[in-house]
């Protein structure tokens, strides 16, 4: 292998291209010694992919396809338990958490009002006032039953800072203050009736 530390920035450019790799011309030259080392680790590694791995490759994969349909089946199997899941390109759901109300769809990104939990954790919204799935629409009295959101936290943060001034005519009187709203940003990942 070639000492890349000792290569001046020109030497490496031309060392990539003449391997093939894009990279982005105001690259470091720290970024360019990785694409070159990475470059040369795939061309080790694709000549090591001989017949006999890939047959092992085959054995290993073969045994794995049928774990894989199983747990799909328990998956499909417990989602028809616990209820219809709304489809994903024409439903929609209204929700009410923090005393406000919010339309959401699978997929959607959503701020609502500060809710217990850390980044990356899977939250079941069960206040769900209403359910449309197309042409059916689910209105609940006044939530609908057994529905449920469920959606991931996205981020835990402070909203934009909104000035409070207060005063009084001839008085003297001057408050001002600052308020930042604290807020979760959930993405919704699913609707189930």
């Amino acid at each position: 292998m070639k000492d890349y530390e000792k290569m001046t920035v020109k030497e490496l450019v031309e060392e990539l291209t003449s391997l093939g790799v894009s990279f982005n011309k105001k690259s470091r030259k720290a970024e360019l010694i990785e694409l070159l080392i990475a470059a040369a680790e795939g061309k080790s590694s694709q000549a090591a992919d001989r017949p006999e791995d890939l047959e092992a490759a085959a054995k290993s994969e073969a045994v794995e396809k049928p774990v894989k349909e199983a747990l799909s089946k328990k998956k499909s199997a417990a989602r028809e338990k616990a209820g219809k899941e709304v489809a994903v390109d024409s439903g929609y759901a209204i929700i009410r958490t923090g005393g406000k109300q919010y339309q959401v769809s699978t997929g959607s990104l959503v701020r609502v009002e500060k809710i217990a939990g850390n980044v990356g954790d899977t939250v079941e919204l069960k206040d769900v006032l209403a359910v449309f799935d197309g042409d059916v629409a689910t209105i609940g009295q006044p939530t609908v039953a057994g529905a449920v959101v469920t959606a991931r936290i996205v981020e835990q943060d402070k909203a934009k800072k909104v000035l409070v001034f207060k005063k009084k005519r001839r008085k003297g009187y001057r408050v001002k203050r600052g308020h930042r709203q604290m807020f979760t940003a959930l993405e919704i990942s699913g609707i189930i009736v």
